[in-house]
């Protein structure tokens, strides 16, 4: 039971409140924690990877919150931000949290920010296998992820890893382009051979760079039609938004005063 209660029980809940209440975030109330699988009972505290209760507040900053799975709203019916994924997201998001903290302090130099992420980065994807998330889909997410600790902690990485990704998933998506042009079968061959040369110039990094071509190369139509099907959706949210909903003030629930307790009707 690699996820555990802070009793050390195994985690049947993950106890959060939605703050603030418009915001699609996040405080944990409880605390949880993950270790490796490993036989035998539960290993010492220490051993243990906690994600810590957050500080309760209604406005809290973004080191004392989750927004659970971080994908964008537009792709939540290809991969929800909440469901099997939630308990190690939040772990991951404390986790992330602990170390740009830590580099901020001068306690992490940047490549050893870089280390812990890559550590940490794994262990969220082993805890999404264990919660039973399809191979497929946890890999991507790890993915993401692992793009994510090169945007925080090292931009030009992150530049160099972006540029080979999109050389790699070019000539995949590329290749049956290329077949029904009438490019030869070794040329197409070529195509979808090339980006297993062009990862391994990223030497350890080698599993990124594979799964950001080929993985991406398939989800690219989906991500496509995805994309195409809710931009007309919100086009029509929006125009109905202002001709109907024209009262000044943002999208959202009305803003009203305080509610009187006393005068609520009980029913």
């Amino acid at each position: 039971m690699p996820f555990i209660d802070g009793d050390g029980n195994l985690l049947r809940t993950v106890e959060l409140g939605q703050v603030p209440i418009m915001a699609p975030t996040f405080q944990l109330r409880k605390r949880i924690g993950y270790y490796a699988p490993r036989p035998g009972p539960v290993p010492p505290e220490a051993e243990i990877t906690w994600a810590p209760a957050h500080v309760p507040s209604d406005h809290p900053d973004s080191t004392d919150r989750t927004d659970l799975a971080s994908v964008p709203a537009i792709f939540w019916s290809l991969i929800a931000s909440y469901g099997r994924q939630t308990a190690p997201a939040v772990i991951h998001d404390s986790e992330c949290a602990r170390v740009q903290a830590s580099q901020r302090t001068g306690e992490y130099t940047a490549a050893q920010a870089l280390e812990e992420r890559a550590r940490i980065d794994r262990a969220f994807r082993l805890g999404l296998r264990e919660l039973g998330v399809a191979p497929f889909r946890a890999w991507v997410m790890w993915t993401f992820v692992s793009f994510e600790r090169y945007a925080k902690h090292s931009v030009v990485k992150l530049v160099g890893l972006v540029l080979l990704a999109a050389l790699g998933l070019a000539l995949v998506a590329g290749a049956p382009v290329a077949l029904g042009l009438g490019a030869p079968w070794w040329a197409v061959l070529l195509m979808l051979v090339a980006p297993l040369g062009t990862s391994a110039i990223a030497g350890s990094r080698w599993q990124l760079l594979v799964w950001a071509s080929y993985a991406g190369a398939l989800l690219l139509p989906v991500a496509v039609l995805q994309v195409a099907a809710y931009l007309p959706y919100a086009a029509i949210e929006n125009v109905v938004w202002f001709l109907v909903d024209w009262l000044p003030h943002r999208k959202g629930s009305p803003v009203v005063g305080p509610v009187d307790v006393k005068n609520i009707r009980r029913t």
